[in-house]
């Protein structure tokens, strides 16, 4: 069975899929940026660059954002239009727009500028691709522009149909929207990735759906009866709880965040990131068993191969991936090890691919990298050893400062504390992110003074009650 818990804090909000209690994945939004992608905007057309069939569009924010036009696209200067954002905004550049709207429901995409209904490549078995084809040329009337997700696989009729009303409500009231008023304005906001995990995924198999924030509990409970009613019993309120604490997720990220991965047999995997691919090596370790050398490593990298595709899944691994498998000579040992790795691989939403073995034993695996690997925002690189090893993120840190004030909020009755840093961290906090320890302090009620100290590890905090 499968639970899911939210973890609402000040600085982030992350989403851990668990498993029969063990954590299968991990989705970390960073609150810090606000996110626009597949927001929906009315937008005014500022300058249009005929030479490169472009223009740059007011949508409300700082910077113009770029929308890259077609031969056949005719548009001025002052006009409004009705814009997607696909890509975020980076550094100095404005985001990315597009003019082919899409709406995603929880087993179709609409997409109101085309006719057309195509099928996720991902739905591989020919019978279901058959069936839901024909479902959706039944109840597509209209010639509706429509992609049948990879959610919709088991799906009824009745489902897709509900869908697809949706899907028309929401369109229409974003063109309502559209008509009224002038300038540029915000018409559809995309769900954030905890709302929109819980939409695509909840069914019978979910136990329980647990968060620690009550705006998030009453938006999830409006999604959850849209879909179905009795859903609703598996949402749960922590309200101001340190969920992951709780459930015990963090221990089981601690677990992520390090280079070694024992395996059940007593062998163990090493992970190792560099700019330009990972290196898994996989090691026999303290497994010798009662078998041959022989069925002992193929036992040890049949077993590696089932944890790797867990980990890259688990971890957020992107890019080229390669493998360091002991050196097997059976044949058919290492065919059997590559069909399990691509099973296995395979049981991931992700696409990924084998690309073989070479005699080394090296295997190479590319996995698309759709996100930053969750590495990326628990640990940087340390700043007291000049980069030479990692450290704790001070996302990590900040995040770690919410949990201490809930937990004295939750059992003290103190509401006064100064909290003691390193000096490299209190400096990075006091210039980058004293919003955040605002934020925290308004919402727990709790005065919060930050303090230097000289003698304290980069990783610690120590907490001192005010009287």
């Amino acid at each position: 069975m499968k639970k899911i818990i939210i973890e609402s804090l000040v600085a982030s909000q992350k989403t851990a899929i668990l498993e029969d209690d063990k954590l299968s994945e991990i989705f970390i939004e960073d609150n810090k940026k606000e996110k626009k992608v597949s927001n929906i905007y009315r937008g005014i057309v500022k300058k249009v660059l005929p030479g490169i069939d472009a223009c740059f569009v007011d949508v409300g924010s700082e910077k113009l954002a770029y929308l890259q036009l077609k031969k056949d696209n005719i548009i001025k200067s002052g006009q409004e239009i009705l814009v997607q954002i696909n890509k975020e905004e980076v550094g100095t550049k404005g985001a990315k727009l597009n003019l082919e709207i899409s709406l995603a429901g929880r087993y179709l995409v609409y997409i109101p500028s085309n006719d057309r209904t195509t099928i996720s490549n991902k739905i591989t078995e020919e019978k279901e691709r058959f069936r839901l084809k024909k479902i959706a040329k039944s109840i597509n009337k209209e010639n509706l522009g429509l992609i049948i997700r990879t959610e919709a696989v088991g799906c009824s009729k009745e489902e897709l149909e509900a869908d697809i009303e949706e899907l028309k409500k929401q369109y229409e009231n974003i063109l309502k929207e559209y008509k009224l008023g002038m300038g540029p304005k915000l018409l559809y906001k995309g769900l954030d990735v905890a709302t929109k995990y819980v939409k695509d995924n909840v069914n019978e198999y979910v136990e329980k759906i647990i968060t620690n924030d009550s705006v998030k509990y009453e938006e999830l409970k409006s999604i959850l009866k849209s879909i179905n009613k009795e859903y609703v019993e598996k949402l749960a309120l922590e309200e101001d709880k340190d969920v992951f604490d709780l459930y015990r997720v963090n221990n089981q990220i601690e677990k992520c965040l390090n280079k070694k991965v024992w395996l059940k047999s007593g062998g163990y995997l090493i992970i190792e990131k560099t700019e330009a691919l990972t290196v898994v090596d996989v090691n026999t370790g303290k497994f010798t068993g009662s078998l041959k050398l022989g069925e002992t490593v193929y036992q040890t990298n049949i077993e590696a191969a089932v944890e790797i595709a867990k980990q890259l899944k688990l971890r957020d691994i992107g890019g080229i991936v390669i493998i360091d498998f002991i050196d097997m000579h059976k044949g058919k040992h290492k065919e059997v090890l590559l069909k399990t790795l691509e099973e296995e691989l395979q049981k991931d939403k992700r696409k990924s691919e084998v690309l073989g073995m070479t005699r080394l034993g090296l295997v190479e695996v590319a996995r698309r990298r759709e996100k930053d690997s969750i590495d990326k925002y628990y640990l940087d690189e340390c700043i007291e050893c000049e980069g030479k090893a990692y450290t704790k993120s001070v996302n990590y840190l900040i995040d770690t400062i919410e949990k201490e004030v809930i937990r004295i909020s939750q059992h003290t009755s103190y509401n006064d504390i100064t909290i003691q840093l390193n000096d490299n961290l209190y400096n990075v906090i006091n210039k980058k992110f004293m919003d955040i320890i605002e934020k925290i302090s308004r919402k727990y009620d709790i005065i919060i003074m930050l303090e230097n100290s000289s003698k304290l590890n980069y990783e610690k905090i120590n907490i001192i009650y005010n009287t």
